[in-house]
């Protein structure tokens, strides 16, 4: 008996030390999978995203643009100094911006002062409004992106109430009323040489936000937004090349014509012209005939149907820029002569139309040949009103400032650059705040698109643009509210520059990944099969955990009954002693009985 229970508490022993020794081997594999398996595919499968500054980008977008515009009124010396103080005072009221907040604000630098020795003597020379704008200008030349108004006597030879020059000086006949004079004074600044409405709207209308769709449709629409650089195209068209050789010198007629203004415009962007003639291309819109005129005409619902069919067979070049179209149409000789009506019925002044964003077209009519005449008949086209209707339409095409007439106000008309000061100032001063907002938007776009999808690779290169655009669009801010409106626009082409590189960027496509669906799809016949055994294994051990758990407290109940017998067996024998100790009577009884 003492053997089988020798044998059986050896084999369970053993069966206990095999027990542990599979818990422990399934613990370790565990903690293998877990502690270096499942880092190390963590670590070999995540998508390599470079730190972005989404804090920066979120206060860009929370930032109020402020652009600095200096403002010199100058007064005739005889003005009291009360009146100077009235004019200080009145000025400020009339260009304050109120406290409403606006995401894009402007902020006049105003200075209000008499007339010099110097500007007195131009002053008093017999000349005209344009020789006293260029003397004024030549003594005292104002800084870009600033102007000056000269208040006038009121015995000058100014006609109107007032004018403005080409360059960025304006003038305002003096009537007496300091009021009335620091209103207009206040309207040509606020109107003409900063136009603070439109860029308003412009900026609005570049970060998407809630802005007049009339507005937008007159002045944003119209016009091709910020390029580095455009393409422009002169097109001859001749469709019946058999009648009339037309001849044109687009060389000289852009060398003269167009050459100053797109010299101009050079550190706005990049220019490239080119022409071409296209032979047999019609309109392909029946035209209307006039019979009390014996001629025929368009009516502007057919104008855009005559661009589609010409338009593709104009022919386009390799080159990132947008291009600019211009197109000659010599009208056939059984619809000569052909004119352009507008929505009155009226002929066109120029013969002319503008498309916005694309270009614009010109009909010019030439004299058919008599019937006796040898065919072709070769004729020479007078390019001078056919580039200043172009110069007009790319105007529009750049964003130049097209103001209302006034009636009131004299407004001097461009030199052969066909830009003045004033207007070139507008048009950078423009192009910078559209081009902040948008790349602030761009940034914004893109911050919330890799925040929401984590399946997009953020390289080091979208990174590193991503940095350049955030400084370059703090540095345009910065120059604008400081009112150097060059150097402002230059770091905001850099802005849009580096936030588009980064937006289109070819490595953030999401199909170039693995979406999440895709991930488990792949991943669980990988690891389902593997993970099935470990978990079964820490399912066992932890069984068996239990079962050692609940074995415990009836081991410590043994052990304990067992203690408490030997302490009722030692005690026994220590009564029994002491008994004995007791009773020697008893000693001897026994000695005697052994």
């Amino acid at each position: 008996m003492a053997a089988a229970g020798e044998k059986q508490a050896a084999k369970t022993s053993q069966d206990e030390e095999e027990a542990v020794t599979q818990v422990y081997a399934t613990l370790g594999v565990a903690l293998v999978v877990v502690v270096i398996g499942v880092p190390l595919w963590w670590k070999t499968t995540e998508v390599y995203r470079a730190t972005l500054p989404y804090g920066d980008i979120g206060q860009l977008k929370d930032t109020q643009v402020i652009y600095n515009v200096g403002v010199e009124f100058v007064l005739p010396l005889q003005t009291q100094p009360q009146d100077l103080l009235d004019w200080r005072e009145q000025v400020d009221q009339h260009l304050d911006t109120g406290s409403a907040y606006s995401p894009i604000s402007p902020h006049y630098d105003i200075k209000v002062r008499t007339t010099n020795k110097d500007e007195r003597t131009v002053v008093n020379q017999n000349g005209s409004m344009e020789e006293l704008d260029a003397r004024l200008t030549s003594l005292k030349p104002s800084a870009v992106g600033s102007c000056t108004v000269y208040l006038l006597a009121k015995d000058s030879s100014l006609e109107a109430t007032a004018y403005i020059g080409r360059h960025r000086t304006a003038f305002v006949k003096s009537s007496g009323d300091v009021s009335r004079d620091v209103r207009i004074s206040a309207h040509l600044v606020r109107s003409y040489f900063v136009n603070d409405e439109r860029l308003k709207t412009t900026f609005t209308s570049a970060t998407g936000a809630q802005h007049d769709k009339e507005n937008i449709a007159k002045e944003q629409m119209r016009a091709f937004k910020t390029n580095m650089g455009y393409e422009v195209t002169f097109s001859l068209l001749n469709p019946d090349p058999s009648v009339l050789d037309v001849q044109w010198d687009m060389e000289a007629a852009t060398a003269s014509y167009l050459n100053p203004f797109l010299d101009r415009l050079a550190d706005v962007a990049e220019f490239k012209v080119f022409s071409q003639v296209l032979y047999y291309v019609d309109l392909t819109v029946r035209p209307a005939r006039d019979e009390r005129r014996a001629s025929y005409y368009l009516t502007p619902d057919q104008l855009p149907h005559t661009i589609n069919p010409v338009e593709a067979k104009l022919g386009s070049h390799v080159s990132t820029y947008p291009s600019v179209h211009f197109l000659v149409y010599i009208p056939e000789r059984g619809h000569s002569p052909l004119y352009i009506h507008n929505e009155q019925g009226k002929e066109s002044e120029t013969n002319a139309f503008f498309s916005p964003r694309w270009g614009g077209m010109k009909i010019v009519n030439v004299d058919s040949p008599p019937k006796n005449a040898s065919l072709p008949q070769t004729v020479t086209l007078d390019l001078l009103p056919v580039m200043e209707t172009f110069l007009s339409h790319l105007r529009l095409l750049l964003g130049v400032a097209q103001l209302p007439p006034d009636p009131w106000i004299v407004v001097e008309p461009a030199d052969n650059t066909a830009i003045t000061d004033w207007e070139y100032d507008h048009l950078l001063r423009v192009r910078t705040v559209e081009n902040v907002a948008t790349a602030t938007a761009t940034l914004a776009t893109l911050s919330q698109l890799l925040g929401e999808i984590g399946n997009i690779v953020i390289n080091d290169d979208i990174a590193r643009q991503v940095y350049l655009a955030v400084d370059a669009i703090r540095k345009a801010q910065r120059l604008l509210a400081a009112g150097d409106i060059s150097a402002a626009f230059q770091a905001s082409k850099e802005a849009i520059l580096s936030s588009e590189k980064a937006f289109f960027d070819p490595s953030l496509l999401e199909l170039l990944y693995f979406p999440e669906d895709q991930k488990f799809a792949i991943y669980i016949p990988l690891f389902l099969p593997m993970s099935v055994p470990v978990l079964m294994s820490l399912f066992q051990a932890y069984r068996w955990y239990k079962k050692q758990q609940q074995k415990q407290p009836a081991k410590e109940e043994k052990g304990e009954m067992k203690e408490s017998e030997i302490e009722e067996t030692e005690q026994q024998d220590d009564d029994s002693s002491a008994e004995e100790k007791k009773s020697p009577k008893g000693k001897k009884q026994s000695r005697k009985e052994r």
